[in-house]
């Protein structure tokens, strides 16, 4: 059903008394929220559409929503070298990269490695200067790392139990699970499954992959969708506003922490209402009035900050309201398009990841007023459960406050009370002004802006917003306070009796959701909290390791020995697919990559691709496009970005080659000549179990990096130069290539121009140092960890 309707402004009545005081419903008058303009006369031409929906509508249009984790293992030694060399020389790093970015003119080949920033990691110390081996600093940062993680970082498996409980009881999800972390994977996901069960699988798995049982979870490094030249940072509230940039993000996503658990079976009905809008849970506690914050870091002080933003922003400011300096930027910055013709708006594009650090240094948000601002609407406290969120919402953000997230990247590289803390910002903005979201908004908002800077006296054309999530944002329903919302929020502490009260509590009030920080740093409260998780979810996911089939998978309870059947087909399933996954992981990775600087970032990205399970060897080639080199292009493009973390440069085993390809040599070709000439019967046969790839001969894999239109000519080319992958690679996201000698002989390819249409991501620099961000420590398998200690130079 769609209704198109005349926008008034709320009534200020009482709230209903048949609403219940827990729910805020934004398409109830009088409510916290409006699904309209609350002074239309403002906004002349708008027009708000609604929808409402079945549940079972629901279910077909948001069944495939993306559930999106963020995942931290302070254990693992690449985020443990980033987060100990951000705590020793962050601000060393910042003034070389500001140094840099304002110069007059470019210091070539300047060193950023430790002795030249004049700061290092305490777990370093003593250990950098000549002599070092590859791979005795690689002991020393996971050593620290087993020592050093933090609580909330430690790795206890609640990850694990949480995909467990989506399983468990979100049957009907169909959707992807992305994990965002820093750069790793969980040990516990098989890797054949994960690599192979996607396309390949017998009658069991076929079924599975039907029945909505995961066979798939991605890894994406967090630095493929944060900004350009900021990626160095553990601020979790900079890293949550960029995770709507994960490739092909659906209309509304999940975000989980991986300490949320979901405790009862949850209908589509408990993530949205009957007009398609995301459900809200929060508190039953209200915030007061906000106040710009300090320079520190306590969580209370960054609430009220927030809060001084929302009610500055939804409070304060009218509706129309769009500042001049913004305006200014986007012409500037050339975000505004052409129009499609003369009725209609000029497109506004979401600002480019590539651009942020250039808007951080040259343009600042307007400042929030320092006196106190008490909010016109009560907001409340956020909940620790799942948080339902509306995308466009996030294109939104970015588009209108890119000034105030920009500079929050680039200066905040951990957490600040400065920063805007995201589920309280969507929280605010969803209940009052859903329709912003819509990517037409801000077109109509520059209009108007226009006419009236202009003085016409022609009236705005009408500008109609579908308030469906694919569109604007739908109009959302706040459930607050622990029954309303039905989540509950607990914390494990080193005291094993206060635990087990919170394990009584959540029996006893047996929420839809419930969460539990990690408090405690001790091996017996860790034991006690993996204790309580499986008893809570004792059923394995198949994704993961030595997971066996439930008893009678498929089967009455009662059909035993037919079970015990299933599950030894299961076992010699599971055994095929590991046999073949072994026998494709032997076979050799071909890169090929426009500039020599892509070589390093290459090597490393494969332990991520492959999740360290790769041992082929690895033969990369450098296009020879004739022109400069990368450095020298940075050089002629005064190129201003650079990244002074240090990282140890590569020093390959015979297990990597490296050799040339030349310009617009097909890719089949470069994959011939680096794989050699074995004839027939050489490579990995795909067996009648994988679909469309049955019978195909896999020769090897090829990872083409090359730089679109090498050699690069532009500044804002110069940042896409080189581009390697940065997420776990799954059978589905390889095209196959004929390469012979007969016509089933392929290598299997992934490619920056496929990137799109296969949802695979990328992280992009214009220098190798800009890459070794991302993967900054050798690699065992491609590295000669014997080799001395060499710094990358910017």
């Amino acid at each position: 059903m769609a209704g198109l309707y005349t926008v008034q402004p709320p009534r200020a009545s009482a709230q209903p008394s048949l609403v219940p005081p827990t729910v805020f419903s934004s398409h109830l008058p009088g409510e916290q929220g409006k699904d309209s303009p609350e002074e239309p006369h403002l906004l002349p031409g708008l027009q708000i559409e609604r929808r409402t929906f079945t549940p079972a509508e629901l279910l077909a249009r948001f069944g495939d929503t993306d559930i999106i984790y963020s995942f931290v293992n302070g254990s693992e030694a690449n985020h443990h070298y980033r987060k100990e060399v951000r705590s020793a020389c962050m601000d060393a790093i910042l003034n070389a990269e500001r140094i840099t970015f304002h110069a007059s003119t470019l210091a070539p080949n300047a060193s950023y490695a430790f002795h030249a920033l004049r700061c290092v990691p305490a777990a370093l110390q003593g250990f950098i200067g000549p002599g070092t081996s590859s791979g005795y600093l690689v002991q020393r940062v996971k050593a620290a790392a087993r020592t050093g993680a933090v609580n909330r970082d430690r790795e206890t498996d609640e990850l694990r139990h949480s995909l467990r409980s989506v399983e468990q009881h979100v049957p009907w999800h169909r959707g992807r699970v992305v994990m965002v972390s820093p750069g790793h994977h969980p040990t516990w996901v098989d890797g054949a499954k994960n690599f192979l069960a996607g396309m390949c699988g017998d009658a069991r798995v076929q079924a599975l992959r039907t029945s909505g049982t995961h066979l798939r979870v991605t890894t994406v490094h967090q630095d493929a969708v944060m900004p350009y030249g900021m990626r160095l940072t553990v601020d979790s509230h900079v890293i949550e506003q960029h995770l709507w940039r994960v490739r092909n993000v659906t209309p509304v996503h999940v975000y989980m922490n991986d300490d949320y658990f979901v405790n009862r079976d949850v209908a589509i009905t408990d993530l949205f209402n009957e007009y398609g809008g995301t459900i809200v849970r929060t508190e039953r506690g209200v915030i007061g009035a906000g106040a710009v914050a300090d320079d520190g870091g306590t969580w209370a002080k960054g609430v009220l900050h927030t809060q001084q933003f929302n009610t500055h922003e939804l409070d304060v400011l009218r509706e129309d309201y769009l500042p001049d300096a913004l305006v200014a930027m986007w012409e500037g910055l050339r975000r505004v398009h052409g129009r499609a013709d003369a009725a209609a708006l000029a497109p506004i594009s979401v600002p480019p990841l590539n651009e942020a650090v250039d808007v951080a240094h040259h343009y600042e948000p307007e400042p929030l007023p320092n006196e106190s601002l008490t909010p016109r609407r009560p907001r409340r406290y956020a909940t620790h459960a799942p948080f339902v969120y509306c995308t466009n919402m996030f294109r939104f953000f970015e588009t209108r406050y890119e000034r105030e997230f920009a500079g929050t990247a680039l200066r905040h590289r951990s957490r600040k009370a400065r920063d805007l803390f995201i589920p309280f910002v969507y929280n605010a903005f969803i209940m009052a002004r859903p329709w912003q979201a819509s990517p037409k908004f801000l077109a109509y908002l520059l209009e108007l802006h226009r006419s009236r800077r202009e003085a016409r006296i022609d009236a705005m054309p009408p500008t109609k917003i579908v308030l469906d999530n694919v569109d604007g944002c739908g109009p959302a329903t706040v459930l607050s306070g622990a029954t309303g919302s039905d989540c509950m929020f607990g914390k494990f502490m080193n005291d094993l009796a206060l635990n087990e009260a919170v394990i009584e509590r959540v029996r006893q009030a047996n929420p839809l959701y419930f969460n539990i920080n990690a408090g405690f740093n001790t091996a017996e409260a860790a034991d006690q909290l993996r204790r309580f998780l499986h008893s809570k979810f004792p059923t394995p996911v198949y994704l993961e390791v030595s997971s066996a089939p439930a008893a009678g998978e498929g089967l009455a309870d009662d059909a035993g020995v037919a079970g015990g059947r299933t599950r030894a087909a299961a076992g010699a399933e599971d055994g095929a697919l590991r046999r073949l996954f072994g026998d494709l992981m032997a076979l050799p990775v071909v890169g090929v990559v426009s500039y020599e600087e892509g070589v390093c970032p290459l090597v490393r990205s494969l332990a991520l691709a492959f999740a360290g399970r790769h041992r082929g060897g690895v033969r990369v080639s450098v296009e020879q496009h004739g022109g400069a080199t990368l450095r020298e292009a940075r050089a002629a493009l005064r190129h201003r970005v650079v990244s002074a973390m240090p990282a140890p440069a590569c020093r390959y085993s015979e297990q990597v080659s490296v050799g040339s390809a030349a310009r617009g040599e097909g890719i089949a070709d470069v994959a011939r000549r680096a794989i050699g000439g074995a004839g027939a019967g050489a490579g990995v046969e795909l067996p009648s179990t994988c679909g469309g790839g049955a019978g195909l001969r896999v020769r090897g894999f090829v990872v083409d990096a090359r730089t679109p239109g090498a050699p690069v000519r532009s500044a804002a080319a110069l940042r896409d130069a080189l581009a390697v992958p940065a997420q776990t690679l799954s059978l589905e996201d390889f095209r196959a290539v004929a390469v012979g000698p007969s016509e089933g002989d392929v290598v299997l390819v992934v490619s920056r121009a496929d990137a799109d249409a296969k949802a695979v991501h990328w992280v992009n620099g214009a220098s190798e140092s800009d890459l070794l961000v991302t993967y900054p420590l050798p690699v065992e398998a491609y590295e000669d960890m014997s080799a001395e200690v060499r710094w990358s130079l910017p």
